[in-house]
């Protein structure tokens, strides 16, 4: 799998988050073939990987083609919105989400070195994992598309002396990318079985081989991939028995990932800058006025609501708005200062966590709990802070995936932090003697942290530190000549976000009542950053919306029509 991922990054820029969606479509489409249309092996796997490959290649060639030089988070989000895609396409177009596939390989087993048990599958999947790279090495080595591939890579231009086009190798690199997607799906369905959302989490783990070759030397990515696997084999042979190493071993890829992107920091370089200026802030004559009349208005707005709705919408509401805070955040990092987070929610889930610990059973600490989740929540963010002073974009992005990751594997997973999957009850709250157990109080401290937050960053949007926020993103060598220090402005930002997050998260905390996990996983930081760039990654407005997104997610459709209208 990390072989097609550093292909296509390689050739075209464009690293694809999609891949795990691809590689499950692929595997379902095998079993449709063999195991319910009950075609041989042999004629299955030609019409998957010469058929039915190149042409979903050519379609992803075609829809990523115009993205080269988006934005990267705008790249992450189509990849995204991919992967959702198939996800959503799979249990419609073949009905099952949960089946099993027989290897492709002949059963039995054998031993060697007079222990070590090997099974026909695990052999079969090493010996076609070399034969595929292999096959691959002398492709780009010995033919001509080769010769055209590396010319494209180490200059565009260069393609021209080729028989080849430009477009035509990166039509060729998506096909081939596609076959060893269809590959690693077989191969991995027939060890985990084809379960919808488990294929792609587990194409994920490939990221980290691939990083280490830099995303661009296929021999690293490959031998990053072996060690990889063998080192997981043994902490599953040995330490099964210890939840300590299990946590270890399901967390190794991210944590690889996560040192290897801090060891490379600026050699770890993007194929193509494809980061764009933000567009000028549109002039006014008055921002403070402006904001001003935006306040009152908003202040009129939340004060009316409770008054209008049922308690029930309230309590949907006051959730919106405290996720809305934490989509803040996520505007002021990217928007602003073109540093790529996918790991904000881990933030509010320290929050949502040390409240629901630090709390207590009256409620009296709660704001002593805000305070603790900053304490806790600043020097983490300060430690993605430093590395993103020598990444950015794409292998920013991937480093906090990375902490998002960890975070969920050997931080939340723990009974003693989160309570395991039950989660943790937050049975009262209060701030002095204002009891926060009603959904209106809890309201109106939600509408108060959000118009605050909100107008704090409008505010810090048009004054002298938006302006040095934009001068680092979009000219960082200027700013450093004007004054403004690159390295204090980055952790600032990072600190600030942070922070805000975390109180955000004791927010979530009282309004959800039982804190649990899945609230705050990578999955939802994935979501948090969809829905921002799409209502706006440089827009205040683009938090609204995200909080507006998650407030129509709580309820079916049907629902809200009934209880909203």
């Amino acid at each position: 799998a990390s072989l097609g991922i550093v292909l296509t990054y390689k050739t075209t820029g464009i690293f694809n988050f999609a891949y795990g969606g691809i590689a499950m479509f692929c595997a379902y489409v095998f079993w449709q073939l063999r195991d319910r249309w009950h075609l041989t092996q042999w004629l299955a796997i030609p019409l998957l990987l010469l058929v039915v490959a190149p042409i979903l290649g050519l379609l992803l060639e075609a829809m990523f083609r115009p993205l080269a030089a988006s934005p990267p988070e705008v790249q992450i989000v189509v990849s995204l919105g991919i992967l959702a895609f198939f996800t959503t396409l799979v249990p419609i177009v073949f009905g099952s989400t949960n089946e099993q596939l027989n290897t492709i390989f002949p059963q039995g087993q054998f031993t060697v070195f007079s222990d070590v048990i090997i099974t026909g599958n695990e052999a079969g999947t090493f010996l076609l994992a070399v034969a595929m790279a292999v096959a691959l090495s002398l492709l780009l080595r010995r033919t001509r598309l080769g010769t055209a591939t590396r010319a494209v890579v180490d200059n565009r231009d260069l393609a021209s002396l080729v028989a080849v086009s430009p477009a035509t190798v990166s039509q060729a690199a998506w096909i081939i990318s596609t076959i060893f997607a269809a590959v690693a799906g077989i191969l991995l369905s027939s060890q985990e079985g084809l379960v919808t959302y488990v294929l792609p989490f587990l194409v994920i783990y490939s990221f980290a081989p691939a990083v280490l070759g830099r995303l661009t030397s296929l021999p690293l990515a490959f031998a990053g991939s072996l060690a990889l696997g063998l080192i997981d084999n043994i902490l599953a042979k040995y330490g099964s028995s210890s939840s300590f190493v299990a946590n270890l071993e399901t967390s190794l890829p991210y944590l690889a990932r996560f040192v290897l992107l801090i060891a490379y920091g600026r050699r770890g370089t993007e194929v193509r800058a494809s980061a764009r200026p933000l567009s000028g802030s549109r002039s006014v004559s008055n921002p403070r006025r402006d904001t001003s009349l935006w306040l009152v208005a908003a202040i009129v707005a939340f004060t009316v609501l409770p008054q209008v709705f049922s308690d029930a919408t309230v309590h949907d509401l006051a959730e919106a708005m405290a996720y809305a805070v934490v989509a803040l955040t996520l505007v002021v990092l990217t928007g602003w200062t073109g540093q790529i987070s996918i790991a904000q929610m881990s933030f509010a889930g320290v929050g949502a966590f040390v409240a629901a610990h630090v709390a207590g059973t009256e409620g009296g600490l709660f704001p002593l709990s805000i305070l603790v989740a900053i304490a806790i929540a600043v020097p983490v963010s300060l430690v993605i802070g430093l590395a993103a002073l020598r990444l950015s974009g794409l292998f920013l992005a991937l480093l906090t995936m990375a902490f998002a990751l960890l975070m969920d594997n050997l931080i939340f997973s723990r009974q003693g932090v989160s309570g395991g999957i039950t989660g943790i009850n937050l049975t009262a709250a209060k701030v002095g003697p204002i009891s926060l157990r009603g959904v209106h109080a809890q309201y109106y401290l939600c509408a108060l942290v959000l118009v605050v937050a909100t107008a704090g960053a409008w505010l810090l949007r048009r004054g002298p530190v938006g302006r040095r926020l934009q001068m680092v993103r979009d000219a960082p060598n200027a700013a450093a000549t004007l004054g403004a220090s690159r390295t204090v402005t980055k952790l600032a930002v990072f600190a600030g976000c942070a922070a805000v997050a975390a109180s955000a998260g004791t927010l979530l905390a009282i309004t959800q009542t039982t804190v649990d996990p899945s609230q705050f996983s990578f999955n939802t930081s994935l979501e948090l950053l969809l829905v921002v760039v799409l209502g706006g990654r440089s827009l205040v407005s683009g938090a609204i919306v995200a909080g507006a997104f998650n407030l129509m997610t709580l309820l079916p459709l049907p629902t809200m029509v009934e209880k909203y209208l």
